[in-house]
């Protein structure tokens, strides 16, 4: 073997450690269309026709903080049920000192089976009715808009809050094999928050130019991502607002926790009426 050709094996086995060395651990990102990057990615007519205007999205930025490789399971309109879903999907790959970082979306947003067979995360209340025709009965669209508009619509905080207990659950069962977890809720990017900390969303950037449905803007990814990161480093892991914001922007704060803390043993006895504890009883089999 040559000098050279030996000298570039070496330094591609180099480059290979180095490589390696750096996806040793992975930012496992879980969300709706705001950590996905609508509008933001290549296809998107915004990214396609401003290339001078592309800043790295937040998700980039908070991988690059913490070291990792960066994997996107985010979907675009997806339900809560869908985010949990695919953070339990993929729990098993997970391994010590990685990173988890979960974003929860509207809590209206349902699944549906169509009949092509796609798992589809739709809110009826948001005029989605139109993605399901002729993708199920006309009949089933009907029923699911009711169901939509007068139940899930009423009662969406309580269901929040059930999403919140369950994400909750996984994010102590992921500390426990040391990995990192944040967790951020959909309130946190609130209108009036974003207006408060000069988050511009797509439309705000583009004065209107580009539809961005309240997904922010270039601009703003790397205000939200040392947001993230501030509140990490304060020890904050539920990225949640405190109720007064609505009220008062300026009395805004992220570590409302109280939600999970008053109702997360609500849901331990689900279609039980009585509340015995079988799993504590000692009993003997002889």
């Amino acid at each position: 073997m040559g000098t050279l050709e030996y000298k570039s094996k070496r330094r591609n086995r180099e480059i290979g450690k180095d490589k390696i060395k750096y996806m040793k651990n992975n930012l496992w990102i879980f969300g709706d269309s705001q950590t996905y990057g609508h509008g933001l990615k290549f296809g998107f007519e915004y990214y396609d026709e401003n290339p001078d205007l592309r800043k790295p999205h937040h998700t980039k930025l908070l991988a690059e903080y913490f070291n990792c490789n960066l994997i996107n399971f985010s979907v675009c309109g997806c339900s809560n049920h869908d985010i949990i879903f695919r953070l339990i999907n993929q729990m098993h790959k997970m391994k010590e000192n990685d990173v988890v970082y979960i974003k929860t979306t509207y809590a209206g947003r349902t699944n549906v089976f169509t009949d092509d067979g796609e798992f589809k995360s739709i809110h009826l209340g948001f005029g989605e009715a139109s993605q399901l025709k002729g993708r199920i009965e006309d009949k089933t669209i009907d029923a699911l808009s009711k169901y939509t508009e007068l139940y899930l619509d009423e009662n969406q905080a309580r269901f929040e809050v059930r999403d919140f207990i369950m994400i909750e659950s996984l994010k102590l069962e992921l500390e426990k094999r040391n990995i990192k977890v944040i967790f951020c809720t959909s309130e946190v990017l609130h209108d009036s928050i974003k207006k408060h900390f000069g988050w511009k969303t797509i439309e705000e950037e583009t004065k209107g130019k580009f539809e961005g449905y309240g997904n922010l803007g270039f601009t703003a990814q790397k205000p939200f991502a040392d947001f993230i990161i501030k509140e990490y480093e304060s020890g904050n892991t539920f990225i949640n607002p405190n109720p007064e914001f609505y009220g008062d922007i300026k009395s805004v704060r992220f570590d409302f926790s109280k939600p999970i803390n008053q109702v997360k043993n609500l849901f331990e006895f689900v279609s039980r009426r009585d509340a015995s504890r079988d799993y504590l009883e000692k009993t003997e089999y002889k």
